[in-house]
């Protein structure tokens, strides 16, 4: 009897710890706001509040939460939305320049990006 009870108290103690290491995965995890999809552009007069969260240890992207007036017809009127713009779309680009911040992705594109110095290396 003692051998089963002690096989059965195994069997439980594997299948909680099972169960509960399920939801960690084998790699560092990430808790960034914005997940899945991202507006490409929204209309500044809908914009109540604009968020920046630079990259981080919790999230390693540029994330721009913006606060939406539910303005307009239908379930969301008169509801506060938040929403997530893509900050290497062309108006997530302006907000990040605003503020001073400066996207890594974007930086040294093009001939506009390059310093005096380059330029005349080229020639």
């Amino acid at each position: 009897m003692n051998q089963a009870v002690l096989t059965l108290l195994c069997a439980v103690l594997f299948g909680v710890s099972l169960v509960h290491s399920a939801g960690h995965g084998a790699g560092i995890s990430q808790r960034c706001l914005c997940r899945g999809r991202m507006l490409k552009a929204v209309k500044p007069r809908y914009i109540l509040a604009v968020e920046l969260f630079p990259p981080s240890a919790s999230c390693s992207k540029t994330e721009i939460i913006l606060t939406l007036t539910g303005k307009g017809k239908g379930k969301g009127r008169g509801k506060r939305l938040k929403v997530c713009l893509d900050p290497y779309e062309k108006q997530g680009r302006r907000l990040l320049k605003s503020k001073g911040i400066q996207n890594k992705k974007q930086k040294n594109r093009g001939r506009k990006g390059r310093n005096k110095k380059s330029d005349d290396k080229d020639d």
